[in-house]
C-alpha cells in the first residue's frame, strides 16, 4: 500500500508538472505576442518618455489596490481555483479591450493605452497570486524548483519563437505606421484566444483541496496574519531586501526601452532578437539554476543571479549598437532566469503555509508601491543626467542589492549553525 501510495504522488507531480508546462506555455505566447512591443506601440501611438516610464508604474501602481484586498478573496474562499481561475480569465479579457484603443481618435491614444495597461493589471495581480499560491499548495519545496523550471524552459522556448515571428511580421508587413497599428491589434485578438488556454489549463490541475467550514470573515484571516508577521524574521529580511533591489529593476526598466527605441533606434524586428537572445540563454539556465539552488541554497543562488542582472544596465550604456545589446542579452537572460526563478521560490520558502496567499499579497504591496515610484525615479535620473549615467547608477543598485542577499544568505547559515 505505501509503494502505490509513493506511484500516485509520483503521477500526480509529473502530471502536475505537464500542466504547469501548458499553463506557461500558453501565457508566455499570448504575452510576448504583444507585451514585448508596448513601448513601441505607445510610440506608434504618439507618447511621450514619461508616457512610456507609465507603462511601467502604472501596472504597479493600481497592483498596490488589488493585492491584500484580492488575497483576502482567494484565502478565505472555499474554492481557491475556482475565484483564481475566473479572476484570471477577466484578466484576459483585457487583450481584445487593448485592440479597441486605434478606434479612439478623438482622445490621446497613447493615454488610453497606459490607462488600459495600468487597470488590466487589477485582475492581473489577483490571478498571479492566487497562482502563485495554488503552487505552493500543489507542489513540495522539493519539487517546485524542477517542476518551475521546467514550465520556464518551455516557455523560453516558445517565447523566443513568438516573438521572432511576431517581430519578423510586425517588420516585415505593414508598410505604413497605421498598418504596423492594425497588425498589432490583430495581434492582440490572436494573444486573448491563446491565453484563453491558460486558463482552461489552471483549472485541470489536480491536488487543490477545498476548504472546508471556512466560515471567518474576510477581514479576520488579515488581521490574524498582521499579528504573525513581526514573528516572521526570515520574512521581514527577505521583504526587505526584495524592495531595495526591485528599486533598481522596476527603476531601470524604461530606461531600457528608451535607450533601445530612441538611442539605438530599434524597430520590431530589433526588439524581437533582443528577447530571443535573452529566451536562448534562458532556455539553457532555468533548470541549471533549479540544481544550482538545490545545492547551494536559495538564497546564495539569488544573490548570484541578482549580481547578473546589475551588470546588465551597464551592459547597456555601453552598447552602441543593437548587434553589441543582441550580445549581452545572453548574460542578461542567464541572470533574470535565475532572478525570477529563485524569488519565486525563496518568496514560498518564507511564507508560512497559514494564509500563505495573504503573505504574498503583503509582500506584493510593498513591492508594488516600490515598482509604481521606481520607473519614474529612472526618467527623473535620466532627466537630471543623461541616460547612460543614468543607467550605470542604477546597476550599480542592484549590484548593491546582491550584496544584501549575500549578507542574508550569510546571516541565516551562521543561525542555523
Amino acid at each position: 500500500m505505501e509503494d502505490e501510495s509513493i506511484s500516485y504522488q509520483e503521477e500526480l507531480v509529473d502530471y502536475n508538472t505537464k500542466i504547469n508546462i501548458i499553463c506557461g506555455i500558453c501565457a508566455t505566447v499570448s504575452l510576448n505576442l504583444v507585451n514585448p512591443y508596448f513601448a513601441k506601440f505607445a510610440e506608434r501611438l504618439g507618447a511621450t518618455d514619461y508616457q512610456i516610464g507609465f507603462l511601467t508604474s502604472l501596472p504597479h501602481f493600481v497592483s498596490i489596490f488589488a493585492f491584500i484586498p484580492g488575497a483576502i478573496l482567494i484565502e478565505s474562499h472555499s474554492n481557491k481555483k475556482k475565484v483564481t481561475g475566473s479572476i484570471m480569465l477577466i484578466h484576459k479579457f483585457f487583450y481584445l479591450l487593448l485592440a479597441t484603443v486605434p478606434f479612439f481618435n478623438n482622445i490621446n491614444r497613447a493615454s488610453l493605452f497606459v490607462i488600459l495597461i495600468g487597470l488590466r493589471n487589477l485582475p492581473g495581480s489577483i490571478g498571479t497570486m492566487g497562482y502563485q499560491s495554488s503552487i505552493g499548495d500543489i507542489f513540495h519545496p522539493r519539487d517546485r524548483g524542477i517542476a518551475m523550471g521546467l514550465k520556464n524552459r518551455y516557455a523560453a522556448i516558445f517565447n523566443m519563437i513568438i516573438t521572432f515571428l511576431s517581430g519578423l511580421m510586425l517588420t516585415k508587413i505593414p508598410k505604413t505606421n497605421e498598418e504596423a497599428i492594425i497588425l498589432y491589434q490583430i495581434f492582440f485578438l490572436i494573444a486573448f484566444i491563446i491565453s484563453l488556454g491558460e486558463v482552461i489549463a489552471y483549472f485541470k490541475f489536480k491536488g487543490m483541496k477545498k476548504a472546508k467550514n471556512n466560515n471567518c470573515k474576510y477581514i479576520d484571516s488579515l488581521k490574524e496574519t498582521l499579528r504573525q508577521v513581526p514573528k516572521e524574521k526570515d520574512f521581514i529580511i527577505f521583504s526587505l531586501c526584495s524592495l531595495f533591489f526591485h528599486i533598481g529593476w522596476m527603476g531601470a526598466q524604461p530606461l531600457l526601452s528608451l535607450y533601445s527605441i530612441k538611442v539605438l533606434k530599434a524597430n520590431e524586428i530589433g526588439l524581437s532578437a533582443l528577447s530571443i537572445a535573452s529566451s536562448i540563454s534562458s532556455i539553457i539556465a532555468y533548470t541549471k539554476w533549479a540544481k544550482f539552488a538545490d545545492k547551494k541554497g536559495n538564497s546564495f543562488a539569488l544573490s548570484i543571479a541578482i549580481f547578473g542582472m546589475g551588470i546588465t544596465p551597464i551592459l547597456y550604456a555601453l552598447s552602441n549598437t543593437i548587434k553589441q545589446l543582441v550580445l549581452f542579452n545572453i548574460i542578461v537572460g542567464v541572470s533574470v532566469a535565475g532572478t525570477t526563478l529563485i524569488l519565486f521560490n525563496q518568496l514560498l520558502e518564507v511564507t508560512p503555509k497559514e494564509n500563505r496567499t495573504i503573505y504574498i499579497a503583503i509582500y506584493n504591496t510593498f513591492i508594488a508601491i516600490i515598482s509604481a515610484i521606481a520607473p519614474m525615479l529612472g526618467i527623473a535620473l535620466k532627466e537630471a543626467t543623461n541616460i547612460k549615467i543614468a543607467l550605470v547608477i542604477i546597476g550599480l543598485l542592484r549590484i548593491t542589492a546582491s550584496v544584501f542577499f549575500f549578507l542574508r544568505d550569510k546571516h541565516r547559515k551562521s543561525e542555523i549553525d
